[in-house]
C-alpha cells in the first residue's frame, strides 16, 4: 500500500469529520471511502453496545448489509471476534473456512469471497469492528492490515467525540425538560382579580425558548385588603436561574405576609440569596403593595437593581419611577427604599425586565427611551400595551431574543 496515499486519505478522512458529523454519518463515511486506502471491493462497520446488540451499521453495499446484520443474527463471525478479542481477524478465503461454520458458508453464498475485520478501539474500549470484503479469496499485505488499521482506529476517535456529543446534547435535552418544568412554577397560572386594577402580563423565553431564563413575576392576595405584585430577573439561565427565580418568588409571597413594607419584603430576599452562598448568582426585582381607598389605588414600591417602573397617566405623559437599590445577593444591606405613589383612574403602572430595553439589533439596544415612547402612544389597556411591547421588541431584535423578556401592566379603573 502506498504511503502517500494512506495519509492522503486520512487527511481528507479528518477534513471531513471535523465537521459535527453524526455517528451514523461517521460509519456511512468510513464503510464508503475505505476502499481507496485497501484494494477491497466494499466495507462493513458496527458500533457495539455489546456481544449480543449492535448500535450502529453501515455497508458500502446491500449485501454487505445483509451479511453485516447476519453476524448478530447468528451471535458468530469475524467482526464479533475482532471486536471481542481486539485483534485484527482475517478470513481469505469464506467458502473454504472451518473457522465460522454458519457464518462463513452464508457470506460465501451471498457472493463474497474474504472478509478481513478490523476493532475500532480507543485506548482500552472496543467500539466495534470495521470489515472489508472482498468478491474472491484475498490475502492482504502486511501493509494494507497496518494501514486498514489505522483508519479503523482514526475512526475510533472520532466516534468516541460524536457519542460525547451526543450525549452532552441528551443531557442538555434534559436539562431543557427540567427547566421547562421550572418555567411553570415562575409564573402564576392566571392573574387574579384584583380590585380597582385591570392587571395583565405575558413572559417571552429568549433563545429560541430552547432555555429557560430567570425572569418572573407573580400578584396575590395579601391580608387586610391589600395585594402583592413583583417582577424579577435571575443573573444567567438554565436550570439554576430557574430554581432561584421560583424560590425568590416564594420567599416574596411568605415574607409579604409577615412585612408591610415592601423595602422589608427585599431586604429578606438579599438575605435569602446570600445564604444559598452560590457565587454570582444574583437577582433584581421590583415589588410592591397595592391597596384600593377613597383616595385611587394607593401603591407602595421598592425596586432592587431592576429598570424603573413606568406611570402612563391617563393623559398620556409619562414617568419614570425612581427608587434606589441595588442587585440582591451582593451585599448584605442593598439600599433600598420604600416609594408611595397614587395610582388615579386611568393610570397605568408598568413594570418590566432588562431583555426588553436590552433587546438589540446589532449595537441598536431597544432602550428606555423608546418604550417610554411607546407607552404614551398606546391605548392604555393593559393587555394591549403588554402585546405592543412584547411585539415590538422582536420587531426591533429581528425575533431573535438574546435574553427573556417580562412585563406587568397595571390599569387603575
Amino acid at each position: 500500500m502506498d504511503e502517500g496515499r494512506l495519509t492522503s486519505v486520512l487527511v481528507e478522512f479528518a477534513r471531513t469529520l471535523t465537521a459535527d458529523f453524526s455517528i451514523q454519518k461517521i460509519l456511512d463515511h468510513l464503510a464508503a471511502h475505505v476502499a481507496e486506502v485497501v484494494p477491497v471491493d466494499g466495507a462493513g462497520v458496527l458500533l457495539m453496545e455489546s456481544d449480543t446488540e449492535h448500535h450502529f451499521v453501515a455497508a458500502s453495499d446491500d449485501v454487505i448489509l445483509g451479511v453485516e446484520a447476519l453476524q448478530m443474527e447468528l451471535q458468530e463471525g469475524p467482526c464479533l471476534a475482532a471486536y471481542r478479542t481486539g485483534h485484527h481477524v482475517a478470513v481469505r478465503d469464506l467458502a473454504r473456512d472451518t473457522v465460522f461454520a454458519n457464518f462463513s458458508p452464508a457470506a460465501a453464498r451471498a457472493g463474497l469471497g474474504a472478509v478481513y475485520s478490523f476493532p475500532l478501539r480507543l485506548d482500552d474500549r472496543q467500539l466495534g469492528a470495521l470489515e472489508l470484503y472482498s468478491k474472491e479469496p484475498l490475502d492482504l499485505s502486511e501493509e494494507d492490515l497496518v494501514g486498514a488499521q489505522i483508519l479503523a482506529d482514526v475512526t475510533a476517535a472520532y466516534l468516541f467525540n460524536a457519542q460525547a456529543r451526543e450525549a452532552a446534547r441528551e443531557t442538555a435535552r434534559m436539562s431543557a425538560e427540567l427547566a421547562a418544568t421550572l418555567q411553570e412554577s415562575l409564573l402564576p397560572p392566571e392573574l387574579p382579580d384584583v380590585p380597582g386594577l385591570q392587571v395583565a402580563a405575558r413572559l417571552l423565553p429568549g433563545w429560541g425558548g430552547t432555555l429557560v431564563g430567570g425572569d418572573f413575576y407573580d400578584v396575590f392576595p395579601l391580608p387586610a385588603g391589600r395585594w402583592g405584585a413583583l417582577i424579577g430577573d435571575v443573573v444567567g439561565h438554565g436550570a439554576r436561574a430557574a430554581t432561584l427565580a421560583a424560590l425568590a418568588r416564594y420567599t416574596v409571597r411568605t415574607l409579604a405576609v409577615l412585612q408591610a413594607s415592601p423595602r422589608r419584603v427585599l431586604e429578606g430576599l438579599n438575605h435569602m440569596v446570600l445564604a444559598r452562598d452560590e457565587p454570582e448568582r444574583f437577582l433584581s426585582a421590583v415589588y410592591l403593595t397595592i391597596r384600593q381607598s377613597a383616595r385611587g389605588v394607593e401603591v407602595r414600591l421598592a425596586r432592587a437593581g431592576h429598570p424603573a417602573p413606568l406611570l402612563r397617566r391617563a393623559d398620556g405623559t409619562v414617568e419614570v419611577i425612581e427608587a434606589p437599590g441595588g442587585l440582591l445577593g451582593c451585599l448584605p444591606d442593598p439600599a433600598v427604599k420604600d416609594v408611595r405613589l397614587l395610582l388615579e383612574p386611568g393610570d397605568l403602572l408598568l413594570l418590566y425586565t432588562d431583555g426588553v430595553s436590552e433587546a438589540r439589533r446589532g449595537d441598536d439596544q431597544f432602550t428606555d427611551r423608546r418604550l417610554q415612547a411607546l407607552l404614551s402612544s398606546t391605548c392604555p389597556d393593559p393587555r394591549t400595551i403588554v402585546d405592543v411591547v412584547i411585539e415590538a421588541v422582536l420587531a426591533h431584535s429581528g425575533e431573535e431574543l438574546a435574553d427573556d423578556v417580562a412585563v406587568l401592566a397595571a390599569l387603575a379603573t
